[in-house]
């Protein structure tokens, strides 16, 4: 099964995506449990802008393991390409609760870095897969927030808003990372961009968020 799944692999490196589909397809219906295989296949609909099939083949890992990060992640992104804003941002929400209960999880065991550090590898993997991916930057972006990783922070914020320059999360995580750098004055103009982008999307729940954070820093 493991070598079917890397010749599957080997296929999509060589641009052959319908054996590699093919191949995922088989691994799937052979092992059921094999999660790697619904992630890869799911990246390959993706790319292929076959939307519905990829949420459809994520949905089914969602429901495999409801604790898969980059499953919610995955499946953010797919509801994105489709414009099912507020489902990708129900997914997107859920991928950083999981995010938030591993991290609260891993100090409890006393082992935080290893936890941060892996959250950073995989958002890194997605990025790798899809360079465009303004959702991939922006869970980057938040695991390096919260690893404390403020300049990786910023510097990845900064490309998810130049991938995507209506992505109004992003503009939130770049505000928020500049005042973590201290770079308050800077953070306020990006704010005040976040929220015109927030409000002509009709992103309420971020436009709220980043006026909030505008207005602390004022008082």
């Amino acid at each position: 099964m493991s070598e079917l799944y890397h010749d599957a692999l080997e296929d999509y490196r060589k641009n052959n995506l319908e054996a590699a589909s093919e191949k995922l397809r088989r691994v799937i219906q052979e092992n059921p449990s094999f999660e790697d295989a619904y992630e890869a296949l799911s990246v390959i609909f993706y790319n292929q802008k076959k939307y519905d099939a990829a949420v459809e083949i994520t949905k089914k890992w969602t429901a495999l393991n409801p604790d898969s990060i980059m499953s919610h992640t995955n499946l953010s992104r797919c509801y994105a390409a489709l414009g099912m804003i507020l489902e990708a941002e129900r997914e997107q929400a859920e991928a950083r609760r999981l995010t938030w209960k591993a991290e609260l999880k891993a100090k409890k065991l006393e082992m935080p870095k290893f936890d941060a550090a892996e959250q950073i590898q995989r958002f890194k993997q997605v990025i790798e897969l899809d360079p465009a991916d303004v959702l991939g930057y922006f869970s980057l972006g938040n695991a390096y927030l919260d690893a404390g990783h403020k300049r990786e922070a910023l510097e990845t914020f900064e490309k998810a808003v130049e991938v995507d320059p209506k992505h109004s999360a992003s503009y939130l995580g770049l505000g928020l990372s500049l005042e973590a750098l201290g770079d308050l004055k800077k953070a306020r103009e990006i704010y005040r961009k976040g929220i015109q982008v927030a409000e002509g999307k009709g992103d309420m729940m971020t436009q709220k968020k980043m006026e909030s954070r505008a207005k602390a820093i004022l008082d």
